[in-house]
């Protein structure tokens, strides 16, 4: 009853500021690209969920396809990327948000935060240490007549995952590029932890 009745329920995500630090125009191409061997893989809550891979791993390749950085193939290149993007939410939340928000057609509204873990490791052959990089974003999503952010715009949840994952496959390229070859461990900067 909540899914039929949640059709009419406007729904909004807003991508968490700070995380634009990296930029195509920031990058230096190569040329050619390196080719790397790339593969992706979902998680929420650390489950996996490898129905949703596929869309991960279009994304990841479209941004690194435009960076002329890395260049995608298939086959093994010598070069490998790993990406993990866990998912953290409380399910049991966003259920519960759902629920109210379709029986009360939106007349209440909710905001729900997934958190973003992402972990990329480049692997290249003949290199013992791969570098890696961990980086962490957000998506709020706003339904019914929650209040938004008070940043950024209103996106579809597939605009504002898009983007998210752009900016995190380019804060990685823009590391990678500034560390050089060595082997390196690259960890985000953060403001908020405690």
């Amino acid at each position: 009853m909540a899914l039929v009745a949640s059709g009419c329920v406007s729904t909004n995500a807003y991508v968490e500021n700070g995380h634009d630090k990296a930029d195509f125009r920031e990058l230096k191409p190569r040329t050619p690209p390196t080719p790397v061997k790339v593969t992706a893989e979902f998680r929420v809550n650390g489950e996996p969920r490898p129905e949703v891979n596929q869309a991960v791993f279009n994304e990841i390749v479209r941004v690194l396809q435009r960076t002329q950085v890395l260049q995608p193939v298939s086959g093994n290149p010598g070069a490998s990327l790993h990406v993990i993007v866990d998912d953290t939410v409380d399910l049991d939340a966003a259920r519960h948000n759902g629920l109210v928000n379709g029986l009360t057609e939106g007349m209440t509204g909710s905001t729900t935060k997934d958190e973003y873990h992402f972990t990329y490791t480049m692997q290249t052959a003949g290199v013992e240490k791969p570098q890696t990089g961990l980086y962490r974003h957000a998506m709020i999503t706003v339904s019914g007549r929650a209040v938004p952010p008070s940043y950024g715009q209103p996106h579809s949840l597939d605009e504002a995952f898009s983007i998210i994952v752009k900016q995190s496959v380019l804060e990685f390229l823009s590391d990678l590029q500034s560390m050089g070859d060595e082997p390196v461990m690259i960890l985000p900067e953060t403001s908020d932890e405690k």
